[in-house]
């Protein structure tokens, strides 16, 4: 299991070469009736703005992958999970998605971000209560 998460974010560190930024953290996302998602989390965004994001569970399975343009301002969800796959789910999550890749996007009042200097993410969306935890894995900076 750690062995498949470890190889997933080597991978990841050498596609990304030619990438701005790195960021790997540890993810727990949690849904009003109780249902959890946790493991790693990659986030990689590039100098023009653009980025990416992978969601790996402790098993090694791909919860989603989301793509962010910045010039549509707008995050597309892919391979997602069938637990989440549903369009409503996926609407919500991509626009939470696109606050954590975005830090400079207008936060809606339903939704509360913040970013304390650790470097940890808290993102709650008040009107689904789904509530988003990232904890830095660890930071590399191209």
């Amino acid at each position: 299991m750690q062995g498949c998460i470890s190889a997933f974010l080597l991978v990841l560190s050498i596609a990304s070469a030619y990438a701005q930024e790195v960021c790997t953290y540890s993810i727990y996302i949690s849904f009003p009736k109780g249902n959890t998602l946790s493991g790693v989390c990659v986030t990689r965004m590039e100098q023009n703005g653009d980025g990416a994001l992978s969601i790996v569970n402790e098993f090694g399975i791909k919860a989603f992958d989301a793509l962010y343009t910045a010039d549509k301002d707008k995050l597309k969800l892919q391979n997602v999970i069938k637990m989440l796959d549903k369009w409503y789910m996926r609407r919500v999550i991509a626009k939470d998605m696109a606050l954590i890749l975005n830090p400079h996007k207008k936060i809606p009042k339903s939704r509360t971000v913040s970013r304390p200097e650790d470097g940890s993410i808290l993102l709650t969306n008040k009107r689904f209560k789904i509530t988003y935890q990232l904890q830095p894995i660890d930071h590399v900076t191209e």
